[in-house]
């Protein structure tokens, strides 16, 4: 019996596949190319089928259709429409780009979504090498892309070390292992450089985890752990300038005590759809004591959502974070089997895991490179579940028949 529900597309599937390997290549790379290949991929989704566009919809789909309506409303109703206007261009592409990665990784299919996310993890140690580089060429004070920042930076390479750990390295091969690890470690060096505490402990906990549950052994534990201490130590012997700074104010809290303090004020003020979105400059009220002038967030995206859209925004962003997790786990029980997307869904949970610790100090939803990339583990995820009940209903159909 032919299943029904099997996603198509209109067009040749090399197409999506070479612009969404693109679009993962280049998350780090160039902005530019970023939006470049994930808007092209974007309309190529625009002109398939309503048919089968329906039959990639699921929870996932469901919950950021939900989130982006709630985004809406309190742009409707934001208290400063000029600041949160710009919100209905600057996030268009991650919701769009949800859409087509959950399609056509469906579409795709599983030998293709292996190859994409070895794609995003060779692409991330390539991302480390170049930080490190631009790190000790005293180029940058903390390690950091061409494109974005040390925190943007961090926080993509924790959500590639997650899948990372996850992922086995073909052991087939000669010096497999060895350099499995030493990819491992320059990842680990390039989140130490860049210096943001909650991302290196965040990153030690993924390294203990993937101890705890047996995806890495001790022998290859041993040469990553010295591989990072010996990367890093000659990386900080070779720019000083930051890591001296640490030393010397050990106990600085990045501002993060005002930030706090203004939350606390501001907390019982529109709880319903807050303020509206990318409103920070205009209601942040201790902008004066701030050390660091440059600061446009609340560095906490939970505290963010929350003060751009209310409880409204906090709860359907809540339950995206808990469904990918609760349904994670729940694929996780169901299926036992040492498969690869068994490991896939393992390193999903803990690169999306990873990078929602991360936004306890930092923030994902305003950055373009961020945000596309939590789509992109959601839709991993999405797809993966797409397979499983692909594989199931002609076997339901059978019986019935």
């Amino acid at each position: 019996m032919t299943n029904q529900n099997i996603i198509t597309t209109r067009f040749d599937v090399r197409i999506p596949f070479f612009l969404l390997a693109a679009t993962v290549c280049s998350l780090m790379l160039s902005l530019f190319l970023l939006q470049l290949f994930a808007g092209l991929l974007s309309i190529l989704w625009l002109f398939e089928s309503m048919e089968n566009k329906k039959k990639a919809f699921d929870i996932f789909t469901l919950l950021i259709v939900i989130f982006g309506f709630v985004r809406i409303l309190s742009i409707v109703f934001s208290q400063f429409p000029s600041d949160s206007v710009q919100s209905y261009y600057k996030d268009a592409l991650f919701y769009l780009s949800f859409f087509s990665f959950s399609f056509y990784m469906k579409v795709l299919g599983k030998a293709h979504l292996e190859k994409i996310t070895y794609i995003f993890i060779i692409s991330a140690i390539a991302i480390s090498i170049i930080g490190l580089v631009l790190f000790n060429l005293k180029l940058v004070e903390r390690a950091q892309s061409f494109s974005s920042g040390y925190a943007t930076f961090s926080s993509y390479l924790i959500a590639a070390l997650g899948l990372y750990i996850a992922l086995p390295f073909k052991t087939g091969r000669k010096y497999a292992w060895q350099g499995w690890a030493i990819g491992m470690a320059l990842i680990l060096s390039g989140v130490v450089t860049s210096m943001g505490r909650t991302n290196i402990f965040i990153s030690g906990l993924l390294f203990l985890a993937g101890l705890i549950f047996k995806k890495i052994k001790i022998k290859p534990a041993i040469v990553i752990a010295v591989l990072t201490v010996i990367i890093s130590l000659s990386s900080f012997e070779m720019n000083k300038r930051e890591i001296t700074n640490r030393v010397d104010n050990p106990a600085t809290l990045s501002d993060r005590n005002i930030l706090i303090k203004g939350a606390i004020d501001l907390a019982g003020v529109h709880p319903l759809l807050g303020f509206g979105p990318r409103t920070f400059h205009s209601i942040f009220p201790y902008s004066n004591l701030l050390s660091d002038k440059g600061i446009g967030s609340w560095h906490n995206d939970f505290i963010q959502v929350y003060f751009e859209s209310g409880i409204l925004g906090l709860l359907s962003f809540l339950a995206i974070i808990i469904s990918v997790v609760f349904l994670a786990f729940k694929y996780l029980r169901q299926h036992k089997s040492d498969s690869i997307l068994n490991e896939i869904i393992f390193g999903t949970l803990l690169g999306f895991v990873a990078l929602v610790l991360s936004a306890l100090t930092a923030g994902f939803i305003d950055s373009p490179v961020l945000s596309i990339l939590f789509a992109l583990l959601i839709s991993m995820l999405s797809s993966i579940w797409y397979f499983d009940r692909i594989e199931k209903e002609p076997k339901i159909n059978n019986e019935r028949a």
